[in-house]
């Protein structure tokens, strides 16, 4: 039961932190669930949050004080559509999509940032199938210019998944569902999901 519902199957599918939050999930609860889902993932915590490392984010309240003057300054985000573009997107996509990304976009924290890579841990115990979705420019989660090994980590960080399915998007950046590579990433998840009988 979840929330006083009872499920039948429950895949938990996650992006970004989010998919911190499902690993994470799937090793404290390894038997409650029947599926993972990661988007903009990879299980390489010596990799993630370039961006804080290299300068690309600032304190939010410095950036725009009308709208983040009461935030701390242990709050941060990109300071241009630049540094916005550098550090989560990559290859094709809209545009107007980053404009909009770019005005609505949140603010994370160093300490936050830190304390979920505490969370990119093995899940020894799990044995339901496993799905990761990553673009092949995802700064993020696979640091430099283009991921390499990392995604296929999640081989050995879930040796007992009774499938292990990676899919790696040409020329995406992190926010892939902001990408072209989008509407593929969901099909593909979609047919992973459908293929163990959700």
């Amino acid at each position: 039961k979840v929330a006083g519902v009872k499920w039948n199957k429950i895949a938990l599918v996650g992006f970004s932190i989010g998919a911190t939050v499902a690993n994470s999930l799937s090793a404290q609860y390894p038997s409650d669930l029947n599926a993972i889902v990661l988007h903009g993932f990879s299980l390489d915590a010596t990799r993630s949050y370039p961006a804080f490392l290299s300068g690309l984010q600032l304190p939010a309240a410095q950036i725009d004080p009308g709208r983040w003057g009461s935030i701390p300054p242990e709050y941060m985000t990109q300071s241009s559509r630049e540094a916005r573009e550098a550090s989560l997107f990559y290859g094709s996509f809209d545009r107007g999509i980053l404009e909009a990304d770019f005005y609505y976009r949140d603010f994370d924290s160093l300490g936050a940032a830190m304390a979920f890579t505490y969370h990119i841990v093995d899940a020894p115990e799990y044995r339901g199938p496993v799905f990761l979705g990553i673009g092949e420019n995802d700064s993020a989660f696979c640091g430099g210019t283009k991921c390499i090994g990392q995604p296929y980590e999640v081989y050995s960080r879930y040796p007992e998944a009774s499938d292990h399915t990676v899919k790696v998007y040409e020329s995406t950046g992190h926010l892939i569902l902001l990408n072209h590579a989008g509407a593929r990433l969901k099909e593909d998840c979609l047919q992973f999901l459908k293929a163990h009988e959700f």
